[in-house]
């Protein structure tokens, strides 16, 4: 097998990327979810059903906007609760309503046992190389976008 150009891997890799989005786009939109209200309950169901409003922006890396957009129409719906956070007016605290469980358990519960059915087709070293080689490359991107957005490297 020879060497891959960079043009076909970085086709490859991105192609992998877009892919991996598209069948998650697609469970959200069977669930007749947008992308961000699926993240936000896929992230609840991770975090055991109560997060900040800043934490779930950090985890699923989406602008203050979009989480506030999806966690109002959830909170309109029933299916969530912001609570105020003590000492701290802007930052909420996310809360699953009974609801909120239902919902749960009928969207973020069967995406969480499909990733492990398809978790559980690896190897446990296929496993351990599938992470390694992704924090590698993350890595190695971090470290070549800190060059373009001219921020100190830290060893």
């Amino acid at each position: 097998m020879s060497e891959l150009t960079f043009s076909q891997f970085i086709r490859r890799y991105n192609g992998l990327y877009k892919e991996t989005n598209g069948i998650y786009h697609e469970l959200a939109r069977h669930f007749g979810l947008s992308d961000s209200a699926f993240w936000i309950l896929y992230t609840l169901r991770e975090a055991g059903g109560c997060v900040s409003q800043s934490q779930l922006c950090g985890d699923l890396y989406l602008s203050k906007q979009t989480v506030h957009s999806a966690l109002k129409q959830l909170e309109q719906e029933g299916y969530l609760q912001l609570e105020n956070l003590p000492n701290n007016r802007k930052n909420k605290r996310v809360r699953v309503t009974p609801q909120g469980e239902q919902l749960l358990a009928q969207v973020a519960d069967p995406v969480f046992a499909m990733e492990e059915r398809a978790f559980l087709r690896l190897s446990p070293q296929q496993r351990q190389a599938l992470l390694a080689l992704d924090e590698a490359m993350l890595e190695a991107l971090r470290q070549e976008a800190d060059l373009i957005l001219d921020r100190k490297q830290t060893p």
